[in-house]
């Protein structure tokens, strides 16, 4: 195989080639996380070059930006549409809004789906974040509940070298990132910051606004059935608890509205 990448190394192809080759299961196939975003546009193309076995899967979360749902089904019909038997907005009644620390809606909505044991393949990368750095290897073990195996394949990689890839080998990828956004991911995810919520409010205020009005209707109904945590005892209404959430500040308290007026969500 000739490799003609000018930026990225080609010894970094290579390696993530050789891995994907490497770690293929001794009996079966892979399952591919194939989630939308350029990472697993990367290491699907990646796949191909390494002829090696995989199925891919898209984890069907129920929150996803429109444009990335359509991006899959558009460019990538191949890949499997996992989806969950109760979404988010279902989840919310009984678990309330996912935080930083209580991130249940990964563990409802994006983990667990694949066959126990199996070998992963997933786009995780070392620059995304010191912690990914820390705990992630090109192949790592997975912890418990979960059992088995995963190949990341461009862990080595940044963020330069999955877009030199891409372009080289002219491949689709979500129009979402030509508006400005450099990871994409779900709306309104605990992890995003301050500021992407803004922008999830502004450009998806029908899907914030029933994601609203679920959070209002079970702190209502928690507050009512007296319960004793920060989130009731510490905000006079659902609202202000609402506000808190959207602030991104690192304990209950009173916040500032983040985008002030909520009428905004009537003109979707």
């Amino acid at each position: 195989m000739q490799l003609l990448f000018t930026g990225i190394h080609n010894q970094k192809i290579e390696a993530s080639i050789n891995a994907l080759r490497h770690y293929q299961p001794k009996e079966g196939e892979y399952f591919g996380c194939f989630s939308g975003g350029k990472d697993s546009v990367a290491i699907k193309r990646l796949a191909e070059i390494a002829e090696v076995p995989v199925t891919w899967h898209y984890h069907v979360t129920t929150l996803d930006p429109p444009e990335q749902v359509a991006f899959i089904k558009r460019s990538h019909p191949d890949v499997v549409r996992d989806k969950p038997k109760r979404t988010f907005l279902d989840w919310i009644l009984s678990k309330g809004l996912p935080t930083r620390t209580t991130r249940w809606c990964c563990e409802k909505l994006k983990e667990g789906v694949a066959p126990r044991p199996s070998t992963l393949i997933m786009g995780i990368r070392w620059a995304e974040s010191r912690r990914r750095s820390r705990e992630w290897k090109t192949f790592t073990y997975l912890r418990p509940p979960a059992r088995g195996t995963c190949c990341n394949p461009i862990a080595h990689w940044s963020d330069e070298d999955v877009w030199e890839f891409i372009h080289a080998e002219n491949l689709p990828y979500c129009k979402l990132y030509d508006e400005g956004i450099k990871r994409t991911g779900c709306i309104l995810c605990p992890m995003a910051g301050r500021r992407k919520r803004q922008y999830h409010l502004q450009k998806y205020p029908t899907i914030c606004k029933k994601i609203h009005d679920q959070a209002e209707k079970y702190w209502n109904r928690r507050k009512r059935q007296g319960a004793t945590s920060k989130a009731y005892t510490e905000f006079a209404t659902a609202e202000e608890y609402w506000q808190w959430w959207l602030s991104d500040e690192p304990s209950p308290k009173r916040a500032e509205p983040c985008l002030g007026q909520l009428e905004l969500w009537s003109n979707p």
